[in-house]
Parts: C-alpha cells; sequence; structure tokens
C-alpha cells in the first residue's frame, strides 16, 4: 500500500479569523454560472457516487454538454476505501447511458490522485484545446482541481460545479462556511493547503504570485502556533 504524500488530515496549528478567511480564499473556488461547454470532466469521488451521478445526469439534462469524461483508477493508499474496481468503473455503471444516446462517454482506470486524473484523460482524449470545460469535484478541493485543470489547460476557460463532502463520523457537510467549525473540517482544509502550497511550487499545478502571497500569509499567520 501507499502512502499519502500530504496526509489527508494533518495536524493543524490554531487558525486565526484572518487565517481561516484566507484558507477559505485559497481552498475553495465559487461555483460558476452553467452555460453550454465541450466538455464535463469527473474527478474520481469514490466515497460518493450517487451525488456525483446526480450532477451529470443534471447537467446532462440541461444540454450543458455531449461529452463527459469519467476519471479513476483504484487507488491503493492505506486510508483509501477498498473498492474491487476502478472508481471511473463504479460511476459510470451508476449512470444510465440509455438515457443519454447522443452524449460520448470517456473514462480512464489508472489515474490515484487529482493530478494523474487529469494526465492520464489526455492520453485518452486530448482536451487541451477545448474552449470552454465544466469540472465536478467536492467543493473544498475545487481550487485544486481548478488548478490542475489550469496548468494544462491554460486558454479554456473552465467552469466548476461542486458538492460539500459528507464523511463518516461528521455531523455537518464540508464547505465553505462550516469547515473551520468542527476538527475534522480544519484538518481536511488544511490538508488542501499544503498540497496547493508543494504541488503549486513543485509545478504541478499552476501557481502565479497571487497565490503565493496568500500562501505566505497563511504561513505568516501559522508559524508559531
Amino acid at each position: 500500500m501507499q502512502i499519502q504524500e500530504i496526509k489527508r488530515n494533518p495536524q493543524t496549528p490554531e487558525l486565526s479569523q484572518e487565517a481561516i478567511e484566507l484558507l477559505t480564499k485559497l481552498c475553495f473556488r465559487p461555483d460558476t454560472q452553467l452555460e453550454p461547454v465541450d466538455l464535463i470532466f469527473e474527478f474520481s469521488s469514490p466515497r460518493e457516487p450517487d451525488r456525483v451521478v446526480q450532477i451529470i445526469e443534471n447537467l446532462l439534462k440541461n444540454n450543458i454538454s455531449r461529452k463527459v469524461f469519467v476519471t479513476g483508477g483504484m487507488p491503493d493508499f492505506v486510508d483509501s476505501p477498498k473498492l474491487g474496481k476502478s472508481e471511473s468503473e463504479i460511476l459510470l455503471e451508476k449512470i444510465d447511458l440509455s438515457k443519454f444516446p447522443e452524449v460520448q462517454f470517456f473514462s480512464e482506470n489508472k489515474s490515484t490522485n487529482t493530478l494523474d486524473n487529469v494526465t492520464e484523460a489526455l492520453k485518452v482524449l486530448d482536451f487541451r484545446n477545448y474552449e470552454k470545460v465544466l469540472f465536478i469535484f467536492k467543493r473544498h478541493d475545487s481550487m485544486r482541481a481548478y488548478l490542475s485543470l489550469k496548468k494544462f489547460l491554460p486558454n479554456t476557460k473552465i467552469l466548476q460545479q461542486t458538492f460539500a463532502g459528507l464523511y463518516v463520523g461528521t455531523d455537518r457537510p464540508l464547505d465553505e462556511n462550516t469547515w473551520h467549525t468542527y476538527e475534522f473540517g480544519k484538518t481536511r482544509v488544511w490538508g488542501e493547503f499544503l498540497r496547493i502550497k508543494k504541488y503549486g511550487r513543485r509545478g504541478d499545478i499552476f501557481y502565479d504570485e497571487k497565490i503565493d502571497e496568500i500562501i505566505k500569509q497563511i504561513d505568516k499567520l501559522t508559524m508559531n502556533s
């Protein structure tokens, strides 16, 4: 089994109100107004496939796109759910494809992380020159998902539809309004901060001075905690 490079729920420092506001700004990205796109791109979400399927089917019923890419392999991390089949297979089996005969569905089953979701998908379908792409993912991962796509689609308009994750043992959804009100939410978002910081400075995702400045401000506010 693999070990996550950065823990999903790392130890989190004390967070001031200013730090909370900056972390919210860094990790969460507002959903965009819906409009027709060239591709719906689903970042693998194995824990809540029914919610993802509902979003996909609602988008298709509203004629948002005639192409859908479903990603996800079989991650072998210590804390990964044991699925028995790839994440993309699980999701596609839940979609009633007969309802959407004019829609093309694409998939890959090798990715084990968000960056892989994009790079493995591009091996199957080259959508780097698409004008508009809409992605689906968990709300607290939305900025990193956007930055992952932005790295490879610099000239594409990137839209999104997200959902607040519901995790076993917690009593509230993980979104921009609730994450800082309970321990699991704090650790999960702090993990996102660490990922954006590390992956961005390493060059895995899109990263600019604006993002780096927010990260520096968060570091300054939390370095003595």
